[in-house]
């Protein structure tokens, strides 16, 4: 199996400071997110706000795909550390161009469907370099639990950053949100500038594929049963769950939370507190491996109960005690769907044999971006034309039959590493 393969080496502040850097910039995803999408839901009065929503968010992951296939051969030529430096400063002119634009009165929706193709590159460089960035630092954990790791710091990060959105959304409007998100990203890009060519390099040095002159395009990778399989459940995974965070204001108002933001920020720090349990639900899961059991197939079978939990609470309870359940239930769904990714990334290097782990990567993360519009759109119509409760029930019902639909490995020889 190819992929980083380094242990970190040089000073352990380097790494700690990277990791809080990572934190705050994941802090400030969760902000720019809510105040941006709080604007696409706002527009002509919340009046279709749902599809104004799905057309960002659609803008965005499309372009997003469509850039990841190009992130191995990019980060040959730039060296993955200045790629990383290069694409977070990029993501401080962005969000603070557009933070600075809303507050001096340019039309918010306009904006935001402006950023969102270069928002979507900068997603792109994320997506693939920071799995291998987590299991490089963590060298002695299998990659699913390096990333289960990993995605607790990011959901406390998260958790503290939907609440001071609602907060600061509320009380001052979404530009100052997407101004905070290019703040909250300066301090990883100086931590980038001080580790350029020491540490990062080594963790973040591209691997050859099989083959140097030739890498593996994808589909060759695909063509290998182990990996489509792998991939075609990360597709219905983020089908699925994506939407559930990324169209939260859109949801919470749909199921008439008041005040709209604070309800949906409230919605989104107990999903992403929920990221806590990731590492308990992954050594669950692979104990469950090494019984012989599948522990891709349930996790994703897990993750559409809790979502079928969610649509039994907004159809039996509303206000209060709607939102109390949807933070109880957000726990859970949070751990679950955090674990679910981790697992299929540990089961994609698993299966990917001897191809580059970058590529493989690439290729799956081209597939679930793809993916994503797929279930923004259904969502946003969904929303539209029904309700909160429908759209969730419908979820989790494609999710649980595209699961049992994909089926169990042929071949259990590979155990995710």
């Amino acid at each position: 199996m190819s992929g980083p393969r380094h242990e970190v080496e040089g000073p352990g502040s380097s790494v700690t400071a990277f990791v809080v850097a990572m934190g705050l910039s994941a802090a400030g995803v969760t902000m720019a997110m809510l105040g941006a999408t709080a604007i696409t839901a706002a527009t002509n009065g919340g009046a279709r706000g749902a599809l104004w929503t799905g057309a960002f968010l659609c803008l965005l992951f499309v372009t997003k795909a469509a850039s990841i296939r190009f992130i191995p051969v990019w980060s040959d030529r730039l060296g993955p550390e200045r790629m990383f430096l290069l694409t977070n400063l990029l993501s401080v002119v962005l969000w603070g161009g557009a933070g600075a634009a809303v507050l001096l009165g340019a039309p918010g929706t306009v904006v935001i469907l402006a950023i969102a193709p270069l928002v979507g590159i900068v997603n792109a460089v994320f997506a693939v370099e920071t799995p291998l960035l987590s299991k490089a630092f963590l060298s002695g954990h299998s990659m699913a639990a390096a990333n289960a790791r990993v995605a607790v710091a990011r959901g406390v990060a998260c958790a503290v950053g939907a609440i001071a959105a609602g907060a600061l959304i509320n009380a001052f409007g979404p530009g100052w949100a997407l101004i905070a998100r290019a703040v909250l990203s300066i301090p990883l890009a100086l931590v980038l500038l001080q580790v350029t060519n020491t540490a990062a390099e080594r963790v973040l040095a591209p691997q050859a594929a099989a083959d140097p002159e030739e890498p593996p395009e994808g589909p060759i990778i695909l063509a290998d049963p182990a990996v489509r399989r792998v991939v075609l459940l990360a597709v219905a995974l983020t089908a699925a769950t994506a939407p559930v965070i990324a169209m939260i204001v859109p949801i919470a108002q749909s199921l008439r939370q008041t005040p709209l933001v604070i309800g949906a920020s409230i919605m989104t720090a107990a999903m992403a507190t929920g990221q806590l349990l990731s590492p308990f639900f992954v050594h669950r899961l692979e104990r469950r491996e090494r019984r012989g059991h599948d522990s891709l197939t349930g996790a994703l079978l897990a993750t559409a109960g809790s979502l079928i939990a969610f649509g039994i609470a907004s159809t039996l309870l509303s206000h209060g005690p709607e939102l109390a359940a949807w933070v109880v239930i957000g726990l859970a769904f949070g751990g679950l769907e955090s674990a679910s990714h981790s697992m299929v990334l540990g089961h994609l290097v698993a299966a990917s044999g001897s191809f580059d782990a970058r590529r493989s990567l690439a290729i799956m993360k081209f597939a679930t971006n793809l993916a994503a519009p797929a279930g923004f759109i259904t969502w946003a119509v969904l929303l539209n034309t029904t309700n909160g409760q429908t759209s969730i029930l419908a979820a989790a019902a494609a999710l649980v039959v595209a699961t049992l639909v994909i089926g169990r490995p042929a071949d259990r020889a590979a155990v995710p590493a």
